[in-house]
Parts: C-alpha cells; structure tokens; sequence
C-alpha cells in the first residue's frame, strides 16, 4: 500500500464518463491534489489473479484523501473526471487482458475515496458487508466532497455528524474495463 498526505494504493456496469455539460472541460484545473493523485495512479501495474480475489483487491487498491488546505479546490465534478480519467487509463492498460471490474466507494471511518479492479469471473466484489453496486459515480463523488472533504461538520457528534445516518448498505460506483 503506497501512501502520501493524500493518497495511497490499497452488477449493473457503466462505461461512459458521467461529466455535466455545465462544467468546464477541465473540471480537475482548480485541484492540483487530483492532478497528483492521476499522475500517482493512471501507470501502475495491474495485478490479475483470477484465483483469489482479495490478492487481487488488496494489489489494486488505491486510497485517496486530501489534506485540508487541498479540499478547498475540490468538486464533485472534479472528482467525477478523476475517476473517469484513471478507468480510462486502466482500461487501456488492460487492453487485450480478462474482464476486470472497475470498483470505488467512500470510506467514511477514513475518510478516502477508494479504487480497486477484480476480474470479472470472482462475478463478486470483496466486501464483507452489504454493498449496493448500482450506485451512480456522480452520486458517489457528490457524497465524498460534500459530506466528508468539505463538511465542516465531519467529526462532530449529534443530528449533522457523520453517524448521524447510517446506510443500511455501502453505495459502491461499478464500471465493466
């Protein structure tokens, strides 16, 4: 697992980018982290082991969190270009390979936005709690950067904290590479 201030590397499928037309065409310009973060995670290898999932799981892993000067220039959009960036990258890099399916969610208890690829033929995600794999990325990014990243609230005990609501199942954004 690589690890950095801000970052280390730890159903029903989309494949096309979900950017808004309203943004601009570089949604990721105002946040130098994700600009690092991209750099950090677009080449790395990819580990294919179609007979254990979670050496699969654990060897693709990335966590992302930023500092906290670096969230002011976070959006969900920007986010959103991110994520869709790394699976492009990751999808080339498997060009030619098995199915892997692109997974990431949010780690509330770390506060990271999390990534990892499994082949296809697992026909499962390595989770060991209920998990809902139908969840749109937007929705996702929306809920890291404004619940989590840019809440002032985040921490803090009572009706607004973090526990405040509790899923009864981990939302988790799935893409087919």
């Amino acid at each position: 697992m690589r690890s950095s201030a801000a970052a280390s590397k730890q159903a029903p499928l989309q494949q096309t980018p979900l950017t808004h037309p309203r943004h601009s065409q570089n949604p990721m310009k105002d946040s130098p982290a994700l600009g690092r973060w991209l750099s950090m995670a677009r080449d790395d290898e990819i580990v294919i082991d179609a007979a254990d999932i979670n050496h699969e799981a654990s060897s693709n892993l990335w966590c992302f969190s930023p500092c906290d000067d670096e969230s002011l220039g976070l959006s969900a959009a920007a986010l959103v270009d991110f994520i869709n960036q790394v699976m492009t990258a990751r999808r080339e890099k498997l060009s030619g390979n098995p199915s892997m399916l692109f997974y990431c969610w949010h780690d509330a208890q770390t506060r990271q936005l999390r990534f990892s690829l499994v082949s296809s033929t697992h026909g499962r995600l390595p989770f060991g709690c209920a998990i809902n794999p139908s969840a749109e990325l937007a929705a996702v990014a929306e809920h890291i950067v404004k619940k989590d990243w840019l809440n002032a609230d985040w921490g803090k005990t009572g009706p607004n904290g973090p526990g405040a609501k509790t899923a009864l199942s981990l939302p988790v954004f799935v893409a087919n590479l």
